[in-house]
């Protein structure tokens, strides 16, 4: 729910993996909760973008890039 709530609300806007988690996790401190969180996002992400809900732009360097998400309208 949150990250339809994050992403819908900017549907041209990319999102870093990390922008995303800092919004679902709030203020936790860098854990082992923070990682798990990073995981399901990463499930639910996955799944919504086999649905066609998001696009991802992969990284653009194989090591230390990141992927950028965005929401289709």
């Amino acid at each position: 729910r949150e990250i339809i709530d994050l992403m819908g609300a900017y549907p041209g806007r990319a999102f870093r993996m990390r922008e995303i988690v800092k919004y679902v996790a709030g203020n936790a401190p860098p854990s082992e909760e923070r990682h798990r969180i990073r995981m399901q996002l990463a499930n639910v992400i996955r799944e919504l973008e086999m649905m066609g809900c998001i696009s991802r732009r992969p990284s653009a360097s194989k090591r230390g890039g990141f992927a950028l998400y965005r929401w289709r309208s």
